[in-house]
């Protein structure tokens, strides 16, 4: 009895203290941006929204990519979860694994290839070169490949008796069964995208195509760096709050421990 105490004691500690971490960079981040030699200012935010004019197309692009790759990139991991779940095919098994390889596959190890290819189809400094190569999540269809196997079979099956077809039964019996899943895709990979740096540093050289997040690893904000941290991190951080149920339950739901 005493032990379970003791072990359910240390880790709300050791929870509470990886919140606090996970807090304290962004604290500082809000605390610089209303500063300026030690005195309170909304300077940071009015030279960045009112003279920074290049913010609102870097913050737009960054809107444009996301919003393209999350357009494509969710239907087709629902899609192929969908075909691995519910249909039998030669090699399933082994397509499946590669899945999972391609999820322990570090960008540097494609970066080559996916460079040679873009090349190749004349893709290079155009948005194209950004959205391509994310336009398919290895982890979007595995979180959600999971998230359908724990689906009854005797729902879809007292659907079938029902009447109900094949498409009838994607779009109404599993679809929604599936929301929390698909939600957690949209918003984990949400943050992805609108953190991306690597594919647009590497693929782009016009500065008018690239992203906020690229930017702000530049000296182009200089002062205002922290202000534009905080507008940067406001859209994800509403998205997750707007989300944060299902987001849970999707992920905890996916057999993902």
């Amino acid at each position: 009895m005493w032990n379970k105490g003791i072990r359910f004691a240390a880790q709300r500690v050791f929870l509470s203290a990886m919140a606090i971490l996970c807090i304290i960079p962004m604290a500082f981040l809000v605390r610089d941006s209303l500063s300026l030699f030690g005195k309170f200012t909304l300077s940071q935010y009015e030279d960045i929204l009112l003279y920074q004019k290049e913010f609102y197309l870097w913050f737009w692009n960054s809107v444009i990519y996301t919003v393209v790759i999350l357009v494509i990139q969710i239907p087709v991991s629902v899609l192929a979860a969908y075909g691995f779940t519910q249909y039998e095919f030669p090699g399933k098994k082994v397509l499946f694994s590669l899945y999972i390889l391609a999820l322990l596959l570090p960008f540097q190890a494609t970066v080559v290839s996916q460079y040679l290819t873009l090349d190749a189809m004349h893709l290079l400094d155009t948005r194209l070169a950004v959205i391509l190569p994310n336009a398919y999540s290895t982890f979007g269809a595995f979180l959600i490949t999971q998230y359908m196997r724990g689906i009854s079979p005797e729902i879809l099956q007292a659907a079938r008796l029902e009447g109900a077809n094949g498409r009838q039964i994607f779009f109404h019996v599993i679809l929604p069964l599936c929301r929390p899943a698909i939600v957690s895709q949209t918003v984990l990979q949400m943050f992805s995208c609108w953190s991306l740096i690597d594919q647009p540093l590497l693929f782009l050289r016009s500065r008018d195509l690239t992203n906020l997040a690229v930017e702000l690893t530049s000296d182009r904000f200089a002062a205002s760096a922290p202000a534009a941290g905080v507008v940067f991190a406001i859209l994800p951080l509403l998205a997750y709050l707007y989300c944060k149920n299902a987001l849970e339950r999707g992920i905890s739901l996916s057999n993902i421990q």
